[in-house]
């Protein structure tokens, strides 16, 4: 069982990569079910469509941060002082994170397409994956308008040069699943081309290492070969995720996710810029409106809430009332009782 620390660690991510952030937002902002519209995609391409690209924004980091919050959980285990968790790997659990955001338990297995979940994943893995990354994905999104065809890109592109040993700090073509030595002697010296920067949390592992002493390990600082067939694998559920963008590529059928203006287009666009760019004394009317609408939004809402809690206040009164009407009534009514009673008695004598 010493790989205990990897399994719960992997089921716990599962979990945390199984959240949507981008149905989250868009349900709590718009109150829609983002896979009811537009591409019906759970990401973050589809948020920027309906939400706009400061949401879209928000959820591509959100998503993008469930493999990193997967991997600190992965570290807490492999900090535990027992052999149970002594060989903690946290790149596995974070390719979990991303295989629950692309098979989520929480939406019946239907999740996005792993593109931010994958930028977390290299990002983890090597800083310079994720830089080469997004330039790739603005080069190719910049020449074919479109997302899918630029993470595509982008994803083959980091799994051609994650096998390029001088981009992670070494200097040959040497690799271990789980190499101490390699790393200590070349990797953990180069800080430009540091290999996998949550290593650094492991820094008893090092001190062990080098000083020489066989005490408890307090961690497992994965390897390079195991960083690379995490980060191929990612890439290839990414791809999977992306078929039906590869079969329209195909067919010649994938829209533009921005489409190109005519020269026509551009210059009304332009005029119609100009037209809206308010001057310094509209802006100052538009601040002072907006003031106006503030205030009386606060005050229909001090209304709303004054009626309330009349209307709260009138209602116990009215059934205090009813309270004391029902005991007078009560009271009457046993008067009338008693005033029969009495002349049937004297009757009787």
């Amino acid at each position: 069982m010493h790989y205990l620390g990897i399994i719960l660690a992997s089921i716990i991510a599962y979990f945390i990569g199984s959240i949507s952030w981008s149905t989250i937002i868009v349900k709590r902002v718009a109150g829609v079910d983002i896979r009811t519209v537009g591409s019906g995609n759970p990401g973050a391409t589809n948020t920027v469509r309906v939400l706009g690209k400061g949401w879209g924004f928000l959820a591509a980091l959100l998503d993008g941060l469930k493999t990193v919050v997967a991997g600190l959980v992965a570290v807490l285990f492999s900090l535990i002082p027992s052999y149970l968790f002594s060989e903690t790997s946290y790149f596995i659990p974070a390719l979990f994170a991303l295989i629950g955001h692309c098979w989520p338990i929480y939406y019946k297995f239907k999740g996005g397409k792993a593109v931010s979940c994958f930028l977390g994943l290299i990002f983890i893995s090597n800083i310079w994956y994720l830089l080469i990354f997004l330039v790739v994905w603005f080069i190719a999104a910049a020449i074919s308008r479109r997302v899918s065809v630029a993470s595509i890109a982008g994803a083959v592109t980091v799994g051609i040069v994650i096998w390029l040993p001088w981009l992670n700090g070494l200097n040959s073509f040497i690799w271990e699943w789980n190499g101490y030595q390699t790393w200590v002697d070349q990797a953990w010296n180069n800080a430009w081309t540091r290999f996998a920067w949550m290593n650094y949390l492991h820094m008893p592992i090092y001190e062990n290492i080098t000083s020489g002493h066989s005490g408890v390990k307090y961690g497992f600082a994965s390897g390079m070969l195991e960083i690379q067939i995490v980060n191929i694998v990612g890439g290839l559920i990414l791809l999977v995720r992306h078929k039906p963008n590869i079969l329209r590529l195909w067919h010649h059928q994938e829209p533009e996710t921005f489409p190109r203006l005519t020269p026509e287009e551009r210059q009304k666009l332009w005029y119609l810029r100009l037209l809206k760019r308010p001057n310094h004394d509209e802006r100052k009317e538009l601040r002072r409106l907006k003031k106006i609408e503030k205030l009386e939004k606060k005050a229909a809402r001090m209304n709303e809430r004054y009626e309330a809690k009349s209307g709260k206040v009138n209602q116990k009164i009215e059934k205090l009332d009813n309270s004391k009407n029902n005991e007078k009534s009560k009271t009457e009514t046993e008067v009338k009782i008693t005033v029969k009673e009495e002349p049937s008695k004297k009757n009787r004598k």
